[in-house]
């Protein structure tokens, strides 16, 4: 285990300051009044303990993931997680943030990390190309900071846009290898509506669906415009043990859950 150099934020003419920021016009800004932290150990880009030892999952962001049980580093997994040591300890103070949801159901904490310049972790790694922005409600306060940081680093080919292993994988040619976060390209076969709410299927081999609690950002869409069309989507890719009966039924073997729109682009032809 590697120790990180410990940071504290202190003082309350600091975090006054803090929560000023977050009422400006700044889309980067701090979403809520800070608190006070010190970092104990950075396991990956995304992922860190504090001294007190909760773990954190940073907020609106994917790193390449660090291997395990002898499986290899996604490529430049040890690049997001060096940064993200080098973030904290060259801060001489540190805040967290939470937002609407203060826990996952690993019961890890939520939140964003800034340093006493009011520097964002979770951005400073997007504009590098050292991660992956995502949009998970309800904490979507710092939506557009990560969209746009991820836009220039995208645009500047640097980082995971660099790189042929992350590019979408076609979703006709997903395999059991291919579980985990990942960038699907595919062309919707069909789209429909369970109880549960709207879906579509990517060369009917991709099952995307979106739950009812994720409905409400989905409003201003409807699936059935995007048939026979190209699209992009984003997020973790399910492989689906399948009975003889749900075959026979037409259950696609690989599932992917939208939480967001901005997880679903239209691509060109």
């Amino acid at each position: 285990m590697v120790n990180v150099k410990k940071a504290l934020l202190g003082g309350a003419f600091l975090l006054s300051g803090l929560f000023t920021a977050a009422t400006s016009a700044d889309p980067c800004a701090p979403p809520s009044p800070g608190e006070p932290v010190q970092v104990e150990h950075v396991f990956d880009g995304d992922t860190l303990r504090l001294a007190d030892g909760r773990k954190v999952r940073l907020i609106g962001i994917n790193t390449p993931e660090l291997g395990r049980d002898g499986a290899p580093d996604q490529p430049l997994a040890a690049s997001a997680r060096n940064a993200a040591r080098r973030f904290v300890a060259e801060a001489r103070t540190l805040s967290l943030h939470t937002e609407k949801d203060p826990q996952d159901h690993y019961g890890r904490t939520l939140a964003h990390l800034y340093n006493g310049r009011g520097q964002n972790l979770e951005a400073e790694l997007l504009r590098q190309g050292l991660g992956f922005s995502l949009s998970f409600p309800p904490n979507l306060a710092l939506r557009d900071c990560f969209n746009t940081a991820e836009a220039q680093a995208q645009a500047a080919g640097l980082g995971v846009w660099s790189l042929p292993a992350y590019r979408p994988v076609r979703a006709s040619h997903l395999g059991p290898e291919d579980g985990g976060f990942r960038r699907v390209l595919g062309r919707v076969s069909t789209t429909g509506k369970t109880r549960g709410g709207p879906y579509l299927e990517l060369d009917d081999r991709l099952f995307v669906r979106v739950r009812q609690r994720h409905m409400q950002y989905f409003e201003r869409h409807d699936f059935a415009h995007l048939q026979d069309r190209l699209v992009e989507v984003r997020g973790w890719v399910v492989p689906r043990q399948l009975s003889a009966k749900e075959k026979a039924r037409g259950y696609r073997p690989f599932m992917l859950e939208l939480r967001h729109p901005d997880a679903l682009h239209l691509r060109p032809d």
